[in-house]
């Protein structure tokens, strides 16, 4: 969201296993970084903030989508589809693709 500010996602890419540690969040510019409170249950590999929110953002994966609204404290899921990247833009809302040319949209 700025310089100071960032998330990372990742975690076991192996079906089945658990990720307790799949998010962290930084607020020195990636100095130091804490896990999250409550992370997404599973792998995901992109995150992307939302536009226009201090403090939302989307992670995706194979089995699912995630949102915080608490800059990356808590994590829940939203979507089951399969998606492996996901990027944001402040004019055209988020952008999600995966495999065999899955991709959504959400708007504002």
């Amino acid at each position: 969201r700025d310089r100071a500010h960032g998330l990372a996602v990742g975690g076991d890419y192996r079906p089945g296993q658990a990720s307790p540690r799949a998010a962290a969040r930084t607020s020195d510019a990636g100095r130091g970084w804490r896990p999250a409170d409550r992370p997404p249950a599973a792998y995901r590999s992109g995150v992307a903030w939302l536009p226009h929110s201090r403090t939302a953002a989307l992670a995706v994966g194979p089995t699912g989508t995630d949102l915080t609204t608490d800059g990356g404290h808590t994590w829940r899921t939203v979507d089951t589809g399969s998606y492996d990247t996901v990027d944001c833009t402040p004019d055209l809302g988020c952008w999600a693709a995966g495999e065999q040319g899955r991709v959504a949209r959400l708007e504002r």
